[in-house]
């Protein structure tokens, strides 16, 4: 989607500065709604209700439309099906004509399925359309449409209405017409709504002649959000239809559909309305066919008013650039936007703001950046490289932006990071933001990259979209992929390919090593919580690493002429990843490689985990064995038909021929245990020789050596580690510590690749280790020899902190500015007298005058540890000061007001993370993390998330992707079997079919792992720390 932060649309947020507490170290409410009828009508129903009762619940249970699932595909998929050709493929562009009358199973496409078909359907009695119901369904529902209707063009007018200023009074009454394409004999319409409420009698249904079809009952399915309206005759194959109706929308904050967002301009609050409809929120603002399948052109019209002095210089803004504007009733002006392209809903996107804009004009298209009054120069940074980046992946696929303009806009209130809207990529605010005298160098990085990641979208999601979401990898693991190569295009001296392992490859291997992971192409999606869970790790990080190995053992030029075939041949339609498969695979096979794609690609996408390869070697071969990798009781997971083999590219290098760029692929296939190849170079390792595979760190595995092997390659980093690519040196460091939790290496040994750190200048390798060592940390923080392991990290930190110190050179580059970040980070957390001083001293004169600017790359930890060092009087200030800080600095306050050492002020900041007045609701789970990762703040966290879960989950109403991020995080910092009862404790007083149970079993398994983690390796630790010392 949008882009992801850990909960919804990507990359990593950039959490090693923006959270104070551990960053650095460490990896919508429930509102009334419904469907309304007349007083009229509500007065004769209650008459009726006693005597329809029974007659209703029955029609209902039998009005919901039949589609294909499991039942109807003889193959065995448990999926709906998909319109699809007489090959087995899905449709290119949709057209006003009918297409041709089929569906694929999607488990085995070569599997045609009977088309769903509404007939004997009809209920026994006929109703007037004012007759409306919300009776729940009896059978085991599925919540995709039926295929027998295709929308073919959308008018929408909607009218955001927040001219009161009284939000209770806010609301968006709209009109919806539809023309419809019959593909097969039915007896109703069936779209999807949401939270909307409508006068049965504006609903119509018409002949393509523009004569009426008669309709006999309307009736809404509240559960599966579908609204059914029966006619009579049947709709025919082959013909068109109108569907019209008015209604009105809820407008509130809840984040979701059309919503409204606020920001404060000289102590007034201003009012905007904007939207976010991916994944199933487009029904939310207006009926309409909301699965990603049912593309169709769109007519948008958006109402404003601008004859008061508070909204005198309102504007409006959609995917297309305004084509006209006429005075509507009630002094209102009606804004009307040329045609969309051919599209799915959830792309639409809508704003009603006085945002301001810059411009930049090309020969083809415009590209505008919005933002506040106040804030939308400081966008300049997001159009310079959004231009480069765009035009560099018109050159890369060979195909061109298809609209005549690109609109980027700020919003104050937005719950992903951004989003990919075809034409109006949205953006959270300080994710767009860029000023060089207050912004850190990880947002600056990270403005690049998430404006790379939402351009990527324009090919991968927007011009070629998955049939359905169980494929959603192909949108957001593409564009995961594709940041790293737009953000070169634009900055290449910031080296960004070389932190892709750290920051996709090696997050994704956390969560893909418990027997419960998933794999990546998703089963059993049917519901929008189903379809909401698939935006996270697996689908972001997993996936784009998965793809970054194809574009190693393909070739970067086959990788980049078969998807632009494969986009080409798919433009304006839907896609399967077997058509993927099929594109690449041809293009290699023109170019000469004959390389079986989905041969290979299958074993990476349809089973969970990964592989670790132990590699041995004498002075003529190289052999290996593959076995899974996984932490946990292997009985938990689902079983794999590859029986948990890859088919894995591999690549080695050596001492004696160091080489890391378009090493040979070596293939050890998915029928195989073990390989052996052969190898010209003769290794000794009592001569200190090495071998090193997984070149890059390209393969989506981990690497296990004989014990020799290991301390070659450690001995290489002490005595000169620049002879090892900054990949590998991150790789050899988190290898390690994986196999650690394997039993596979003596955490000794693991240990001792980090002796040469004292040494390394690079900030890909650093922030593997403080990666890892936060792991450790987080074990032993109420543990009796954690003094001890402080020292041993004030030892490792102390010759880079007085190297690198508190202030850079102004040009200095991207590494040695994310270094510092980290490293002073590092120091002052660790309590080196040095760094806790110069913060302490930066913080006090920043407190007593906010034009004593803190350098942007260390002000998270000095916000910090300002905070830790001071009472809550200071506190109360810099909370004060937060709402007039930029969005990027709010951000960094947010978490910095989580480091105090009093218990009170950190259990009164928990009491505001849940109140709208106080914290954004965007900003509540980093409020509440922020408590979580102070040592002195977990327990307070946890009771006060115990006492409080019935409110949290269902006043407040947070998200469940926010729930299982805050979860995880508690579970990281648990570490005892009384700790892991009190978590099932609460997951037992949870129905067995709540949303939640699935969060909390991963942090269980967290906590198990944790607490195995300190039962083996304590003494051991205990032993080399005293060593160390």
């Amino acid at each position: 989607m949008s882009y992801k932060l850990q909960s919804f649309d990507g990359i990593n947020e950039p959490s090693s500065l923006a959270t104070s507490q551990d960053g650095l170290y460490s990896a919508s409410s429930s509102r009334k709604s419904g469907c309304y009828v007349s007083a009229k009508t509500g007065f004769i129903l209650t008459f009726l209700a006693m005597a329809t009762a029974a007659m209703v619940g029955v029609i209902v249970t039998f009005a919901v439309p039949k589609t294909n699932d499991a039942s109807d595909c003889n193959c065995g998929a448990t999926q709906a099906p998909v319109v699809g050709g007489q090959d087995c493929t899905t449709q290119g562009t949709p057209s006003t004509q009918a297409p041709p009358v089929a569906t694929t199973c999607p488990a085995c496409p070569e599997c045609t399925t009977p088309l769903m078909t509404t007939h004997g359907m009809t209920a026994s009695t006929s109703t007037s359309s004012e007759v409306t119901s919300s009776s729940p369904v009896e059978m085991t529902p599925s919540y995709r449409l039926p295929t027998s209707l295709l929308p073919v063009h959308y008018t929408v007018i909607l009218r955001p209405d927040l001219y009161s200023k009284v939000a209770a009074d806010f609301s968006t009454p709209g009109y919806v017409k539809i023309s419809i394409n019959c593909t097969e004999d039915t007896n109703n319409i069936t779209l999807h709504i949401n939270k909307i409420t409508y006068d049965n009698s504006t609903i119509k249904v018409f002949h393509a002649d523009g004569n009426p079809v008669n309709i006999n009952m309307v009736t809404e399915n509240k559960q599966l959000q579908f609204l059914i309206v029966d006619v009579t005759p049947n709709l025919m194959a082959g013909n068109m239809y109108t569907f019209e109706m008015n209604f009105t929308a809820e407008l509130v904050d809840d984040l979701a559909g059309l919503y409204y967002s606020t920001f404060d301009r000289n102590g007034t609050t201003m009012y905007l309305a904007v939207t976010q409809f991916q994944a199933t929120d487009a029904r939310k603002s207006f009926p309409c066919f909301d699965e990603p399948a049912f593309k169709a052109k769109f007519n948008i019209t958006l109402e404003r008013r601008n004859n008061t002095p508070d909204f005198e210089d309102y504007i409006t803004l959609s995917n297309m650039p305004l084509d006209h504007s006429y005075i509507a009733e009630d002094g209102f002006i009606a804004d009307v936007f040329q045609e969309t392209v051919v599209m799915p809903t959830y792309l639409l996107a809508f704003a009603v703001c006085d945002f301001k804009y810059l411009s930049s004009v090309t020969q083809n298209w415009t590209m505008n950046t919005y933002a506040s009054k106040e804030e939308y120069n400081k966008t300049a940074f997001a159009l310079e490289v959004g231009v480069d980046i765009l035009r560099g992946f018109e050159n890369y696929f060979e195909i061109p932006f298809v609209l005549p303009k690109l609109d980027q806009i700020a919003i104050p209130d937005f719950g992903a990071g951004a989003m990919e809207n075809w034409g109006l990529i949205t953006y959270r605010t300080q994710y767009m933001l860029y000023d060089p005298n207050v912004t850190t160098a990880g947002t600056h990085r990270f403005v690049a990259v998430i404006v790379a990641h939402e351009l990527a979208h324009m090919w991968f999601g927007n011009l070629i979209s998955p049939q359905w979401w169980d494929d959603l990898w192909l949108n957001e693991g593409f564009a995961s992929f594709f940041e790293y190569i737009g953000v070169d295009f634009t900055r290449p001296e910031w080296n960004i390919h070389d932190a892709f392992a750290i920051e996709n490859m090696h997050p994704a291997f956390g969560v893909d090593s418990y027997p419960t992971s998933r794999p990546i192409f998703a089963t059993n999606v049917n519901s929008p919580n189903d379809i909401d869970r698939l935006f996270d790790t697996i689908t972001y990080q997993k996936g784009a690493s998965v793809i970054r190995m194809m574009w190693n053992f393909l070739g970067p030029e086959t990788l980049r002429r078969g998807l632009s075939k494969y986009i080409k041949r798919k433009e304006y339609g839907n896609v399967r990843h077997q058509e993927l498969w099929a594109a690449l695979s041809e293009q290699a096979k023109e170019e000469g490689k004959h390389i079986n794609v989905q041969e290979i690609m299958d074993t990476w996408i349809l089973q969970q985990n990964y592989p670790v390869v132990m590699v041995t070697f004498d002075s003529t071969h190289i052999r290996t064995m593959q076995t899974r990798y996984v932490l946990g009781n292997t009985s938990e997971g689902t079983d794999s038909e590859f029986v948990f083999k890859w088919s894995i590219p591999l690549t080695f290098t050596s001492s004696q021929n160091r080489t890391y760029e378009n090493n040979d692929i070596h293939w050890m296939y998915r029928n195989q245990t073990e390989a052996t190849f052969e190898w010209p170079n003769t290794i000794n390792n009592a001569n200190d020789d090495w071998v090193l595979a997984n070149v890059q760190q390209f393969g989506y595995y981990r690497v296990n050596y004989e014990e020799s092997n290991w301390k070659a390659l450690i001995k290489q980093l002490t005595t000169n580690y620049t002879l090892i690519h900054p990949s590998n040196r991150a790789q050899i460091i988190t290898d390690l510590m994986a196999l650690v939790s394997l039993d596979s290496v003596n955490i000794s040994l693991a240990l001792t690749s980090l002796d040469y750190l004292n040494q390394e200048t690079e900030f890909v390798p650093w922030y593997a280790a403080l990666n890892e060592i936060g792991y450790i940390r987080n074990m032993l923080l109420t543990k009796a020899i954690f003094g001890k392991f402080e020292t041993y990290m004030q030892s490792k930190l102390e010759i880079i902190y007085g190297k690198i110190g508190f202030y850079g050179a102004q040009d200095e580059s991207m590494n040695n500015r994310l270094l510092r970040s980290y490293i002073v980070g590092g120091a002052c957390y660790y309590h080196i007298k040095n760094c806790t001083d110069q913060a302490v001293l930066l913080f006090d004169r920043w407190m007593e005058n906010e034009t004593n600017l803190i350098p942007p790359d260390v002000k998270s930890r000095v916000m910090c540890t300002g905070i830790r060092e001071s009472r809550s009087d200071t506190w109360d200030k810099l909370f004060n000061r937060m709402a007039s800080q930029t969005p990027s600095d709010q951000t960094i306050i947010l978490s910095a007001l989580g480091c105090s050492r009093e218990h009170w002020v950190l259990e009164r900041y928990m009491t505001y993370a849940f109140d709208d007045t106080k914290i954004r609701r965007q900003d509540a789970r980093s409020a509440i993390l922020a408590v979580v990762y102070n040592p002195l703040g977990r327990d307070i966290a946890w009771n006060y998330l115990q006492r409080n879960w019935n409110h949290i989950t269902t006043v407040y109403g947070m998200s469940a992707g926010n729930i299982n991020r805050i979860l995880r995080g508690l579970a990281s910092r648990l570490t005892t079997q009384f700790q892991r009862d009190e978590l099932a404790r609460l997951r037992d007083t949870l129905g067995s079919d709540s949303d939640y149970i699935p969060f909390f079993d991963n942090a269980l398994q967290d906590v198990d792992l944790n607490v195995a983690y300190v039962t083996k390796h304590y003494t051991e630790l205990e032993t080399w720390l005293g060593a160390s010392s």
